[in-house]
């Protein structure tokens, strides 16, 4: 892969896109005033459940000896923190049930896609200076 989109590879686009749309559909929820319910919080998880598998994948692509062209540590940095976040706002989400909690939703998930493309960028070098 060459250029500026060569991180866009299938399971960064999945975890970028999926991030956006469940950021999309709580945002709308909460701008509605709706605490977070059934749809926003199964999103959320299946969002949760996604980004856990994407790290995975990462750890795997390692373990089999492959290495990032960025530094691992600021990928790992990245990836652990892919995996709290939707994990800490759903936890918000079940302490404080009020439409600010379905905007804390939309943020994670909106902040989970781009922190997965940016992994993804330190894994194939995009934007790293010689």
């Amino acid at each position: 892969m060459t250029g500026s989109s060569a991180y866009l590879d299938s399971p960064t686009l999945a975890a970028l896109v999926g991030g956006l749309v469940v950021a999309l559909v709580t945002l709308v929820a909460g701008l509605n005033g709706r605490p977070p319910g059934r749809v926003t919080v199964a999103l959320t998880l299946l969002l949760q459940l996604g980004v856990l598998g994407y790290a995975v994948l990462y750890l795997v692509r390692q373990l089999r000896g492959e290495s990032p062209v960025g530094p691992a540590w600021e990928l790992w940095a990245y990836l652990v923190t892919v995996v709290m976040l939707p994990a800490l706002a759903l936890v918000w989400a079940r302490e404080e049930r009020t439409r600010w909690s379905t905007f804390v939703l939309s943020v994670a998930a909106f902040t989970a896609a781009v922190m997965a493309a940016r992994a993804a960028q330190i894994w194939y070098g995009v934007g790293m200076t010689p």
